[in-house]
């Protein structure tokens, strides 16, 4: 691969140091960094790595035409308050198993690799005193193949030196637009102090890089958790929290699995049903947030031996 593309790839992983989430309930701007590393779990395999850095506007600054097109969506039973856009920039890097082998692995998830860009758009608002509302509508686009710059990335990285990334999935445009509505259910009469915070969520994907349907819920419990539901203006403080929780999903199409969409490729028999269990902590100081999530993740297709699991760290700073 060219020298460009190296240091493209390079720059994303070093840069951006999924899918732990930043807290976005902030009345002006926020950046945020995730890393994903299934390093994390003493392992590397299948999810190997992910990387995203990401800009939030401040809130209500969106251009005309975007939030033109944002009201075109129902908001279903609330009145959005707060409405920001942003961008960003990730990496994801997929790989087998079996990394000393140069041979095809068939019945192993193919090696892959997908460098793209992110717009957003994001509202949030109030159904009742203890209920509220946040919504994520995204464009995810980019390119899967040797495009995505993951074999050098993965290279550098994790300090190894794969046998097989000959067998990725040939370079193809892919894209996939996303939507996410959470619910927040905050049982306190005071929004400062030691809390328990409900979040259910439902969201979907469609696209030629991933087609499903999602749902699931995440608890908080800890002292003065960050509100990214908040509507009214404040100063951003400090605080603590554990939170768990699970998500379940419905696969209609994966190209991770199911290989390239106009071209044969190396594929394996995904399973329809794939669900999420994760737990961790997080830390608000004024203006910076630092999370920690550990994930297990349900087999994805048939021939997987046992379950996966990966780690995630995200920064966000507020200004």
């Amino acid at each position: 691969m060219g020298n460009w593309g190296t240091r493209v790839g390079l720059a994303v992983a070093c840069a951006t140091t999924w899918h732990a989430q930043a807290e976005q309930g902030w009345e002006d701007r926020i950046v945020s960094v995730t890393f994903e590393n299934d390093a994390f779990a003493s392992s590397d395999r299948h999810y190997t790595q992910g990387s995203f850095l990401s800009y939030l506007s401040a809130d209500n600054t969106l251009p005309r035409w975007t939030e033109a097109t944002l009201d075109v969506f129902p908001t279903f039973g609330y009145e959005p308050k707060a409405k920001k856009w942003g961008f960003g920039l990730g990496q994801e890097i997929y790989t087998p198993e079996d990394l000393r082998t140069s041979d095809l692995q068939v019945d192993d998830r193919p090696y892959a690799g997908w460098l793209f860009g992110r717009f957003s758009l994001q509202r949030r608002g109030v159904l009742s005193p203890r209920w509220s509302v946040l919504e994520n509508f995204h464009l995810d686009l980019g390119m899967v193949g040797p495009e995505s710059q993951a074999e050098d990335t993965q290279k550098v990285w994790h300090g190894d030196d794969p046998k097989g990334w000959q067998h990725q999935l040939k370079t193809e445009p892919a894209g996939a637009l996303r939507y996410d509505r959470r619910f927040q259910f905050n049982p306190n009469t005071s929004a400062d102090g030691w809390g328990v915070r409900l979040i259910p969520h439902v969201g979907g994907s469609a696209g030629n890089l991933a087609t499903f349907l999602n749902g699931g819920a995440t608890v908080r419990m800890g002292y003065n958790i960050p509100n990214e539901f908040a509507i009214a203006a404040s100063e951003p403080g400090w605080g603590v929290y554990l939170f768990g929780g699970g998500d379940g999903r419905f696969v209609v199409h994966n190209i991770f699995l199911d290989g390239n969409t106009w071209r044969d490729s190396h594929h394996v028999n995904k399973r329809a049903f794939v669900a999420d269990v994760y737990f961790g902590m997080a830390a608000a100081l004024k203006n910076l947030e630092i999370s920690f999530r550990h994930v297990f993740r349900s087999r994805e297709f048939d021939d997987q031996k046992s379950i996966d699991g990966f780690g995630s760290v995200t920064f966000a700073v507020k200004f």
